[in-house]
């Protein structure tokens, strides 16, 4: 053993041991991700908020919740999030969001339709719900510029000549639509039925 260094049960010091700065700390363990949030429940405590008029309240718990699932998926699509978001729109409509409302419809069909496909029920009837919100639109230009968003989703879930396509574009062309509710009874659907859609029993 050489005299410029110590042997302890580690392996050698050298001198130069003693000199060097202090070592950089070890790199952060990445935490786990955060449990996934029981979305049922979470949409129920919403639902109940909602129905007692704090609207405020019930939007940053959906907004809260949307966050935590997103978290805990790391940001994966699934058709929770796709209830979690309709919920999100159904929450903006009661506080006549309008524009925000049918934004988040839009957002969870089209998640919906990548997910599950254009043919599967829940993706025709998200469609049918978005269109039925559409419909409630009272301000005519309004309604003109959501509707085109609307055509243009339906046409790439549903194609040209779809039942709501159709319908959309007889709506459009119309110079003097009548936005009151009159929905073919094809389409109507209840666009109010966001807070169960979760008991669907869907995967998250």
């Amino acid at each position: 053993m050489s005299e410029g260094g110590v042997f302890l049960p580690w392996g050698v010091v050298t001198a130069a041991f003693w000199t060097a700065g202090t070592p950089e700390p070890p790199a952060a363990v990445p935490s786990a991700p955060a449990g996934l949030p029981d979305v049922p429940a979470r949409i129920a405590g919403i639902a109940a908020l909602a129905a007692e008029g704090s609207l405020d309240e019930a939007a940053l718990h959906a907004e809260q919740l949307d966050a935590a699932y997103g978290a805990a998926t790391g940001g994966t699509p699934t058709t929770a999030l796709a209830d979690i978001r309709e919920v999100r729109g159904y929450l903006a409509s009661l506080a006549g969001e309008t524009r925000a409302a049918v934004g988040w419809y839009l957002h969870a069909l089209r998640l919906r339709a990548a997910l599950q496909g254009p043919a599967h029920p829940d993706t025709g009837a998200a469609v049918r719900r978005t269109y039925s919100l559409w419909r409630t639109v009272a301000d005519p230009v309004l309604g003109q510029a959501l509707g085109a968003e609307l055509l243009a989703t339906a046409v790439a879930v549903e194609g040209q000549g779809s039942t709501a396509a159709r319908r959309i574009r007889a709506v459009l062309a119309d110079p003097a639509p009548d936005w009151s509710h009159d929905t073919p009874t094809e389409l109507t659907a209840s666009w109010e039925d966001a807070f169960t859609l979760w008991d669907r029993g869907d995967d998250p």
